[in-house]
């Protein structure tokens, strides 16, 4: 082999277990942080998930809704049940730990992927230089 074309291979070799590296370290540090959020700082992994502290829209939420029953005509007053059920129906599926659960499952199965592939990547390429290393040091 050319020394050209073992330079390239050697700059390789360390960028992939390098970069490798670098996706196992943030796939890590993402298991503790989420982790560390759940277990002991609960109230700023709240602060976390941006969907679960999105609130919706409410036009003349202030209103009294017995007020409207004598006012509305039968299609508005169901129009009106209908999107007080929707609030509930959104209060119940993403607020608390409703919202938080899934994110935070997200988040783990995100950063456990990352290690499960970067590790092994990191793992071959580091035997690959030792045993390159291990090689020139019998010569």
């Amino acid at each position: 082999m050319s020394p050209k074309a073992k330079l390239i291979r050697t700059v390789y070799i360390y960028l992939a277990a390098l970069i490798s590296l670098i996706f196992t370290a943030v796939g890590t540090g993402t298991l503790l942080n989420t982790g560390l959020k759940y277990a002991i700082f609960p109230e700023a992994e709240k602060k976390s998930y941006y969907e679960c502290n999105q609130q919706p829209p409410m036009y003349g939420a202030e209103a009294d809704v017995k007020n409207m029953e004598n006012i509305a005509t039968d299609q508005q007053k169901k129009k009106l049940e209908s999107l007080l059920a929707d609030y509930e129906n959104w209060k119940t599926n993403n607020f608390g730990n409703a919202c938080i659960q899934p994110a935070r499952q997200n988040k783990i199965i995100d950063a456990i992927t990352m290690v499960l592939i970067a590790l092994p990547i990191c793992l071959l390429h580091w035997l690959v230089i030792k045993r390159e290393k291990d090689e020139k040091g019998e010569e």
